[in-house]
């Protein structure tokens, strides 16, 4: 059974996020001061918002699948040696709960809803 993944942040996924937010704040810009926009202002701004996802963005599933929690402690290892990474965790496939502890149950199967929770 599969059951552990890493889930985290890392620089490549939060630099593709930013780079997706500079074209948007690009196209809101009018075109008078899209003109005066210089190089060094995106090499800025991109430095600036890949450091803020880094920080605060959701976590979002970095590994496959793995059958044990001790590969996925692993892939965190390697992970943090290759490049800069961000709160990652080691989740396992479970019973999601509400903020209460009560188990959250699916209201067309009525059984418990299965989701990635904390190792």
């Amino acid at each position: 059974m599969s059951a552990f993944c890493v889930f985290g942040m890392t620089e490549p996924l939060a630099k593709k996020a930013a780079e997706k937010a500079w074209k948007k704040h690009l196209n809101q810009m009018t075109p008078e001061v899209r003109a005066c926009v210089r190089p060094s202002d995106l090499v800025d701004w991109m430095a600036t918002k890949t450091d803020y996802y880094l920080a605060t963005s959701k976590l979002v599933q970095l590994s496959g699948t793995f059958d044990a929690p001790q590969f996925a402690n692993d892939y965190i290892r390697l992970a943090r040696q290759s490049e800069r990474t961000s709160r990652l965790r080691v989740m396992v496939r479970g019973e999601t709960v509400d903020k209460n502890g009560a188990p959250r149950i699916s209201k067309a199967t009525k059984k418990p809803i299965l989701g990635w929770i904390e190792y």
